[in-house]
């Protein structure tokens, strides 16, 4: 920028001045942005190509625990305690694996939000959850009996081949989606899981 100045103080006034902009020019302005218009863009826009699953399961945990919360919230707005608040909500309900699923999608929707400068401080900071994912050995399993009664039941259902598959291999859904005629070797009687949606 080229500026001419009458004389030498109000140059040096106007350098002054320059600089403090320069120096300062970061300095965070708080849009009118919702938590539920951040999340819109944030789902579509930014985070968009991940797998299918993940974005359903993101989409999940939005609607039923965080929308509730701080969707009609300004997104600057938002503090580590209604963040905490998400999760003292989910506590009675939830497993610890379950809310740290929702503490992830939190945390990664507001560091994109800061990332784009909607926000200046990560309102995560600082906020942890404290129920302890539960050890493999509290998952309980089916029993045999329970399989049986499951696939008879499931006999009903136009999905009953993907439900065996699903119980027989362990696969995940977004696996069992993925395959293809190519994973399979009917010599070998291997299924090689290759693709996830």
């Amino acid at each position: 920028m080229v500026r001419v100045s009458a004389t030498l103080p109000e140059a040096r006034n106007w350098i002054e001045e320059s600089k403090c902009a320069d120096a300062h020019e970061d300095v965070f302005v708080a849009t009118d942005t919702t938590v539920a218009q951040w999340f819109d863009f944030w789902i579509e826009n930014i985070v968009g190509d991940l797998a299918p699953n993940t974005l359903c399961n993101y989409r999940e945990w939005y609607v039923h625990n965080i929308q509730p919360v701080m969707g009609k919230m300004m997104i600057a707005n938002v503090k580590p305690m209604h963040c905490k608040k998400v999760f003292i909500q989910m506590d009675a309900d939830y497993a610890g694996s379950a809310i740290r699923q929702a503490y992830i999608t939190m945390g990664t929707m507001f560091k994109a939000a800061k990332m784009n400068d909607l926000i200046a401080k990560h309102p995560m900071d600082g906020v942890r959850f404290t129920k302890p994912v539960r050890a493999t050995d509290d998952i309980k399993f089916l029993t045999r009996d329970e399989q049986r009664v499951f696939l008879e039941t499931a006999k009903r259902s136009r999905n009953y081949n993907q439900y065996a598959l699903i119980l027989e291999t362990g696969l995940r859904t977004g696996e069992m989606i993925g395959l293809t005629w190519d994973a399979i070797d009917f010599e070998k009687r291997t299924l090689t899981i290759n693709k996830t949606l």
